[in-house]
C-alpha cells in the first residue's frame, strides 16, 4: 500500500511539473510589461524606417514575448521589394530553344505572360484573350467573383498563384514588358476592369489618381464578404510595381486607407490594408507617408504595430493637421452633415472653424520642427510656448508634401528613384 501511495505521488509531481513548464511560457508572455524598446514597432523584415534610426539593430528573439504584428506578411512584402530591383537596367538575354526533328536552331524566348498581353495566346484554362476579357468580362461581376483562374493571368507577378497553369514573369520578361506599349496599354485596361469590380474608377489614366464608382455600396459590400479579395488586390499591387505602374501604387493604396481608417466602409479590408497594401508600394518616400497617415487615424494609437511609434509622434500632429482634407476625390461623412446645416449657422461654424485651424497648423509646424531637432524636449517647448518665453517661432518645415513627398513633376520621382529608395 505504501508502495502504490508513493507511486501515486510521483505521477501527482510529474504531472505538475509537466503542467508548470508547459503553460508558464504562456502566462510570462502577459506578465512580462513590454517596453517601448521592446514594443513591435522595430521589425526585422521592414526596412522602411531604417535610414532614420540612427541606433538601428536587429532585436533579439525573446520567447516570452509575441508580436502583434503579422510577421508572415512582414516577411512576404519585403520579399517582393527586394525582388524588384534593377529591372530596367540590362538588355534582356534570349534564351536558346531547339525543337526536335527540326534542322534549323531557333534563338526566341516564349515569353507567356507578354504573348497574353499582345494577344498572342490565350489564357489557361479559360481559353480567353486578353482583347476578350476587356469586352466580354467588363461588369461581369458574378463571373469575376466566382472565376479564380484568371487573375493570375491578368496580374502576373513573380510568385506562383492558384492557377498552376498559368506563368510566373521572370526578370528578362518584366524588362521587355516595361518597355512595350501595347503590353502596358492592355494592362491599364485591365486594372480598369477590376477597379470596376471592386467599386472604384480611375480619376487619371496617368497619376493613378482613383476615387468610388456610382456602384460603389454594392461593390463595397460584396468586398466585405468575399475576403478573398484581399489577395487579389495585392496581386495587382504587386503585378503594378513590377510592370512599370510604380506610380499607381500610392493612390490606390491611400484611397483603402481613407476607407478603412476614416471613413470605416471596408472593416474586413482593413487588416489587408495595413499588413499588405501599404508595404507593397515600392517607393519608400511614399510608403512612409501612408504609414503617417495610417498611424494618424488609426484608433487606439497605442496599439499601431507598422511602424515606429517614437518617430511617428514627432510628426503626428503635423501630419493630422494636413491629413484632415479628405485625399480620394470625394467628400467626407463629417462634411456632408455639415452642408445639410443652415447657412446662417454654416458660415459663422467655418470661419471660427478657419481660424481655429489656422492656430492648429502653426502650432504643429512649430511642433514638428522642434521635434525634429529634440524629440524628448517637445513638452517642455510646448509649456514654453504657451508662457510666451518661446522666441523665434517661425520654425522652417520640410519641404516635403504630406500626401507623397517632394513633386518633381508627376511619376517622376517614381521612376527615377535609387535603388536604397525601394527597400
Amino acid at each position: 500500500m505504501r508502495l502504490v501511495k508513493f507511486l501515486k505521488v510521483c505521477l501527482c509531481g510529474l504531472r505538475n511539473l509537466f503542467w508548470w513548464l508547459t503553460l508558464f511560457p504562456r502566462k510570462a508572455m502577459f506578465w512580462q510589461k513590454k517596453s517601448d524598446s521592446d514594443s513591435d514597432d522595430g521589425c526585422e523584415y521592414d526596412s522602411t524606417w531604417e535610414d532614420e534610426v540612427k541606433t538601428f539593430k536587429k532585436k533579439k528573439k525573446n520567447l516570452f514575448t509575441s508580436s502583434r504584428r503579422n510577421m508572415y506578411a512582414a516577411r512576404d512584402m519585403q520579399e517582393f521589394r527586394r525582388s524588384c530591383t534593377i529591372l530596367d537596367d540590362s538588355t534582356p538575354k534570349m534564351r536558346k530553344t531547339s525543337f526536335s526533328h527540326s534542322p534549323t536552331t531557333r534563338y526566341q524566348d516564349h515569353f507567356y505572360n507578354l504573348d497574353f498581353y499582345k494577344g498572342l495566346m490565350r489564357s489557361v484554362p479559360d481559353g480567353v484573350s486578353i482583347y476578350e476579357f476587356h469586352k466580354e468580362w467588363k461588369g461581369k461581376y458574378d463571373r469575376l467573383e466566382r472565376v479564380h483562374s484568371y487573375i493570375q493571368w491578368l496580374f502576373p507577378i513573380q510568385e506562383k498563384g492558384m492557377n498552376w497553369e498559368a506563368h510566373v514573369l521572370t526578370k528578362e520578361e518584366i524588362k521587355l514588358f516595361r518597355k512595350d506599349k501595347a503590353a502596358k496599354d492592355n494592362l491599364l485596361k485591365s486594372y480598369e476592369l477590376m477597379l470596376d469590380f471592386y467599386g472604384i474608377r480611375l480619376v487619371n489614366s496617368y497619376t493613378g489618381e482613383v476615387t468610388r464608382a456610382y456602384n460603389w455600396r454594392e461593390r463595397f459590400d460584396n468586398l466585405n464578404r468575399n475576403t478573398h479579395n484581399n489577395l487579389r488586390i495585392t496581386r495587382i499591387l504587386k503585378c503594378l510595381g513590377t510592370l512599370g505602374f510604380e506610380r499607381f501604387q500610392e493612390k490606390l493604396v491611400r484611397f483603402f486607407l481613407q476607407e478603412t481608417l476614416v471613413e470605416n466602409r471596408l472593416p474586413n479590408v482593413k487588416q489587408s490594408v495595413l499588413d499588405y497594401f501599404i508595404f507593397a508600394v515600392l517607393n519608400k518616400s511614399e510608403r512612409k507617408d501612408l504609414i503617417r497617415f495610417a498611424f494618424c487615424h488609426y484608433q487606439p494609437r497605442k496599439d499601431f504595430v507598422w511602424g515606429p511609434k517614437k518617430i511617428l509622434s514627432c510628426t503626428a500632429m503635423y501630419d493630422c493637421a494636413s491629413n484632415e482634407t479628405d485625399v480620394s476625390g470625394y467628400e467626407s461623412k463629417a462634411y456632408e452633415e455639415r452642408k445639410r446645416t443652415p447657412s446662417s449657422s454654416s458660415n459663422t461654424e467655418d470661419n471660427s472653424r478657419n481660424f481655429t485651424n489656422g492656430q492648429k497648423s502653426e502650432s504643429s509646424q512649430s511642433n514638428h520642427a522642434m521635434c525634429e531637432e529634440n524629440p524628448g524636449d517637445q513638452k517642455t517647448s510646448n509649456k514654453g510656448k504657451d508662457k510666451g518665453q518661446v522666441k523665434g517661432e517661425d520654425h522652417q518645415v520640410s519641404s516635403k508634401s504630406p500626401q507623397g513627398g517632394e513633386k518633381n513633376g508627376v511619376g517622376s520621382h517614381v521612376l527615377n528613384r535609387h535603388k536604397s529608395n525601394i527597400f
